[in-house]
């Protein structure tokens, strides 16, 4: 019994140690464009990974393209408040506000709307991807396993040192 435990144990870790988490970074070049960098917590590149800015005034799409081999890219900044989408899949999506041109934006939107818009992307990019909540279960049951048979394997240890007294 503890050798099958053991080796679900090894499985499901050696499966969780290539969970990874998509990250994306957003860089001013202060010359009207901007770069959007994605990699994954694992120093994978995020190439093929969706990049859209969409605006938070309509909603509308304002640019849409993969990323290429170098997991970078250079945008130009749209002239009205947009967000940042970096789409690597279910569960890797991330949202960000997108950065203000020099001289701010010429199309001016609802304070209102455009945090209620940047709040509702929050919330999406917060939800739990089924795989993370399968493999917190199955941490959560191994460690309880392990606490369990460390306590009975201790007070084995215990009655047999007061008997050897």
């Amino acid at each position: 019994m503890i050798k099958k435990l053991i080796a679900l144990t090894a499985l499901l870790l050696s499966i969780t140690l290539y969970a990874h988490t998509l990250l994306m970074n957003v860089m001013d070049n202060e010359d009207g464009t901007i770069v959007v960098m994605g990699q994954f917590s694992t120093g994978e590149n995020a190439q093929g990974a969706l990049v859209r800015l969409e605006s938070l005034i309509t909603g509308e799409i304002l640019f849409k393209q993969r990323l290429p081999q170098e997991s970078e890219i250079t945008i130009e900044i749209p002239k009205e408040p947009y967000q940042i989408v970096l789409d690597g899949g279910p569960g890797h999506t991330i949202i960000k506000e997108g950065i203000e041109p020099v001289g701010g934006f010429s199309v001016k939107a609802d304070k209102k709307d455009v945090s209620a818009k940047l709040s509702q992307a929050e919330s999406v990019t917060n939800e739990w991807s089924m795989p993370m909540i399968v493999f917190g279960t199955l941490t959560m049951i191994l460690i309880g396993f392990t606490l369990y048979f460390s306590m009975k394997n201790t007070q084995k240890i215990l009655q047999m040192v007061k008997e050897n007294n």
